[in-house]
């Protein structure tokens, strides 16, 4: 064995070993806010109860800031639940196909999906930056409405980049070598445990 092949780290180059962890942990971090957030919201709407109940004073900001906050819940575990397998499958048709067949419809949906979910998050990222030259601001509170509009392309493109990762992932996987290992077996593995 030569010198170079010594030094040569079997998971690979330090960019990519940087960027996969980064897949992994800021997901995982944006779905544990999402999950803080919706106890936020259960508080505030307990709060605002509570007030219209014994003092009879409404909390104007509740509604408008859990409708927002609201908007975080949903986008900002996306990422994370499609890394845990937990989005909605059908695979009523595709268990009865044949693994390579199955491989194929794999990298072709992964790959239309990141292109719609790279779509998505320019486009949303445009109205974001519209509202934000706008000055548009929320009906009640006058909250400006860009932030909150930012959490959308936010979370699509984790979910894309995340999404783009498992392409990759499938694309590399030589199906001949360990079955143990491809992306799909992988990812089976983690929704049974």
């Amino acid at each position: 064995m030569n010198p170079e092949e010594k030094r040569k780290d079997p998971r690979g180059p330090k960019g990519e070993r940087f960027l996969l962890f980064s897949l992994d942990k800021i997901p995982r971090a944006m779905s544990f806010l999402a999950g803080f957030a919706v106890l936020l919201v259960t508080l505030m709407v307990t709060f605002d109860v509570l007030m219209r109940y014994f003092l009879n004073e409404p909390q104007l900001f509740v509604d408008e800031l859990a409708s927002f906050i609201l908007v975080f819940i949903i986008f900002g575990g996306l990422a994370h639940t499609f890394q845990q397998g937990g989005h909605i499958r059908v695979d009523l048709l595709t268990n009865r196909l044949k693994a390579q067949t199955r491989r194929a419809l794999r990298i072709l949906t992964l790959s239309l999906g990141t292109a719609l979910l790279a779509v998505i998050t320019w486009n949303t990222s445009v109205s974001s930056i519209v509202a934000y030259r706008l000055g548009r601001l929320s009906m009640v509170m006058f909250y400006p409405l860009w932030i909150f509009m930012l959490l959308i392309p936010l979370g699509v493109a984790f979910m894309a980049l995340v999404m783009g990762a498992k392409l990759v992932a499938e694309i590399r996987y030589e199906p001949g070598k360990d079955p143990e290992k491809s992306p799909a077996e992988l990812s089976k593995r983690k929704r049974i445990e």
